[in-house]
């Protein structure tokens, strides 16, 4: 007498892992149980050191000696930058770079060869 799976839920095998699942969690409370009785006292770590005074005391002037950061006013600052960057001159005008015509005429070279690539169906 076999019985085959069917469509709907299987009670009986749900049935055993219930209870299997039941019984593991009855022995972990059990072991809980038993270690909490038998819990031995935890030895502390050891108190850390107290650090005297007199160090502290000392630390405290070295850190009275130490010089500190000097700090910028925000209008030091701009002024700084101003003199670092200089004014442009007036009008659209740019400088001109010498290597610029080389650029130019690169990139003409490099378009016409785009050109031949294109006129031979390549690209």
């Amino acid at each position: 007498s076999m019985k085959l799976g069917g469509l709907g839920p299987d009670y009986e095998t749900i049935k055993e892992k219930k209870e299997k699942l039941k019984l593991q969690k009855e022995y972990s409370r059990q072991i809980k149980e038993y270690n909490m009785k038998n819990l031995t006292v935890v030895q502390r770590l050891p108190a850390k050191p107290q650090v005297s005074s007199v160090s502290r005391q000392k630390a405290l002037e070295y850190a009275k000696k130490i010089p500190r950061p000097k700090t910028f006013i925000a209008k030091q600052w701009e002024q700084e930058v101003k003199e670092v960057l200089p004014q442009a001159p007036a009008g659209p005008r740019l400088p001109k770079i010498p290597s610029l015509e080389s650029l130019w005429s690169r990139h003409e070279k490099e378009k016409e060869a785009v050109a031949a690539f294109e006129a031979l169906h390549i690209l």
